[in-house]
């Protein structure tokens, strides 16, 4: 399993990985930071998006969460692209401690577990140093 340190910044090969909703307005953290870095393009929830990778995560018309197992069908989907593309690097734009809950609403050891659950993490997903050091995806 791979790791970066510090922030994801724009290479050819760098794709960023962030958190999204269903509606695929990317406004805040790092759905905006994919937005105006990376190509995330304004409406479009999942997937490709110039060199950025949407994750559904949350549904804003309803205000709530995906479950767990609706997000791991979503990581699934996205390691199954990332193992088509092994000459980019799909960076996991998480980086938060294990209690600590991001924009979406979960902890990280929730997310973390969801990214385990999804099966084997091809080698070209990178995840933060402060998750990969969580021991939590291995």
């Amino acid at each position: 399993m791979k790791y970066y340190k510090g922030d994801i910044i724009p290479e050819e090969n760098t794709i960023f990985v962030f958190g999204s909703n269903l509606e695929g307005r990317h406004g805040a953290g790092s759905a905006k930071v994919a937005s105006l870095l990376f190509g995330a393009i304004y409406g479009i929830p999942e997937g490709f998006q110039g060199h950025s990778y949407a994750l559904p995560t949350t549904d804003l018309r309803s205000r709530k969460l995906l479950p767990l197992e609706t997000i791991t069908s979503y990581i699934r989907r996205m390691y199954s692209i990332a193992s088509m593309h092994p000459e980019l690097d799909f960076k996991v734009a998480y980086c938060n401690q294990p209690n600590e809950r991001t924009l979406c609403g979960y902890t990280g050891v929730e997310l973390q577990s969801a990214f385990k659950a999804a099966g084997p993490i091809p080698d070209n997903v990178w995840f933060s140093e402060e998750w990969y050091n969580s021991g939590n995806l291995e």
